[in-house]
């Protein structure tokens, strides 16, 4: 009977240590608003506004890597605060679920995190940021943009998707599209987005000379999407 007891003993002293510990370990985060803007990266880290960025409205940068997917930074200056985002990853082609936008991240220009999302595919989503603001960074990737199946030349591939679509209360002003790759951008189309993209690409925007491409964008051409044509 004693020795119950002491094992009974032994069972609660151990038990009331784990409890112990996990208050320590979690008392922490529970002091934390769950909502509150985080300053995951520092002001430092988040690129500022490229000097051609437009005085309202985007500078949309994506970058082809060699591996095919899209790297996209985005600048945004807004003429009143932004709370929410509508973004779509979308495909000419309108197959469901065929290209998505990863790793999502939003900041404030001070660095602070405002909305983050694992992945934005071809249906709309929206985005509600943390706090209202009228300038905005943000990055994610794009996995599923070229398209193999049309190259012609060996050298030569397609990418048909190099940004998401986005909108947002207020959406105005200009876009700046700026397409780079490991290669040469030879040339890029803009489509206007209609119900079933049955409008023919037309050619857009212009070389820089350094190998990349950009394309200015305004009014009733807002929402184009690019399509270009990469060598190398």
């Amino acid at each position: 009977m004693i020795l119950a007891l002491k094992a009974l003993a032994a069972v609660a002293m151990v038990v009331a240590l784990v409890v112990f510990g996990f208050r320590a370990l979690t008392e922490d985060d529970a002091d934390e608003p769950a909502a509150a803007p985080t300053s995951e990266r520092t002001g430092r880290d988040v690129p500022p506004p490229p000097a051609d960025a437009p005085g309202e409205g985007m500078y949309v940068l994506s970058s082809v890597t060699a591996d095919g997917t899209v790297e996209v930074q985005t600048w945004l200056r807004a003429a009143t605060p932004i709370s929410e985002l509508r973004m779509t990853t979308t495909d000419p082609d309108l197959l469901p679920g065929s290209v998505e936008s990863l790793d999502l991240r939003v900041h404030g220009l001070d660095g602070t995190l405002l909305a983050q999302r694992d992945s934005v595919g071809t249906h709309p989503q929206r985005i509600r940021l943390r706090a209202s603001a009228t300038d905005l960074y943000f990055s994610y990737t794009i996995d599923g943009a070229m398209d193999d199946t049309s190259q012609t030349v060996q050298s030569r591939t397609l990418a048909r998707v190099l940004g998401m679509d986005i909108d947002y209360d207020g959406a105005g002003g200009a876009v700046r599209r700026v397409v780079t790759a490991t290669g040469t951008v030879l040339n890029v189309a803009c489509i206007r987005p209609t119900d079933d993209f049955d409008e023919s690409p037309r050619p857009c925007g212009k070389p820089t000379g350094a190998g990349d491409w950009t394309v200015d964008l305004r009014g009733d051409d807002w929402h184009d999407q690019l399509l270009a044509q990469l060598e190398g």
